[in-house]
């Protein structure tokens, strides 16, 4: 069954912008390299911690180089989750694939290191102190922060915060059995006046995912617009959660 999927900033709003800083932060201040995150199109979502000073002095006058290189890099993801990847200017950077969902959200660089046989010179690391590992090291490195990173990729579906009246609780004849969990989920956020984005928000899939829910809904109610599944359903929930609320238990 096909999952539905959070969109970047769903995902940071769910585990917290903060967060994921703290982590690259301390990730950063940790091993000595620059670290920064960024979503799946290549747009920062973090504000990258240790910037390496030769990376920036370099850039001044090939970034466009630079541009390709990363891009070539990137373009592997996810396909190759973690990759380790040399600049033509002897940085080694490790790009790691971001899963949430089992789907691709975004991805973490960290560079800003160089090994012992690269073609930078010792007095240019010493000056703009560069961390020097060996490809052991840096291989374990990523291995670290892959399996750092996997501690994310959960299933969202069980953290949602919106708990919908369970189908069945509905009067019999309102009951329909070609709507899913999911749908009835929407029926009832629809019937409370919630817009697409306000419902995508509450259940952590994206505004595409929700139109096409209520597109399924129109279609396999025989209805023409979500007017008039709120006119069939306005109230129906309240009043089976309250007659859920109101029987007395043994």
């Amino acid at each position: 069954m096909k999952k539905d999927n959070l969109t970047t900033e769903q995902w940071l709003k769910f585990i917290g912008l903060d967060k994921l800083q703290t982590f690259q932060d301390y990730f950063s201040k940790n091993f000595g390299g620059s670290m920064c995150f960024y979503d799946i199109q290549g747009k920062p979502l973090t504000v990258c911690s240790r910037e390496s000073l030769f990376c920036l002095a370099v850039q001044k006058d090939n970034l466009k180089r630079c541009q390709e290189t990363a891009a070539a890099a990137i373009a592997s993801l996810p396909e190759t989750p973690t990759r380790i990847s040399a600049c033509p200017f002897g940085v080694t950077c490790i790009y790691c694939t971001v899963f949430f969902n089992d789907h691709p959200i975004a991805y973490a660089y960290y560079g800003g290191i160089t090994t012992p046989d690269s073609r930078i010179p010792e007095a240019l690391r010493l000056k703009y102190s560069l961390p020097v590992l060996t490809r052991e090291q840096i291989e374990d490195l990523a291995k670290l922060l892959d399996s750092a990173l996997k501690l994310l990729n959960v299933d969202y579906s069980a953290f949602t915060p919106f708990k919908s009246a369970a189908a069945t609780n509905l009067p019999y004849n309102l009951r329909d059995e070609r709507i899913s969990n999911r749908e009835w989920e929407i029926v009832e956020l629809l019937c409370r006046g919630m817009t697409n984005k306000q419902i995508a928000a509450s259940l952590f899939i994206s505004e595409t995912t929700v139109k096409t829910h209520v597109s399924n809904i129109l279609a396999k109610l025989d209805l023409h617009d979500r007017m008039q599944i709120i006119v069939r359903y306005y109230g129906k929930f309240d009043r089976a959660n309250q007659s859920e609320t109101d029987t007395p238990h043994a």
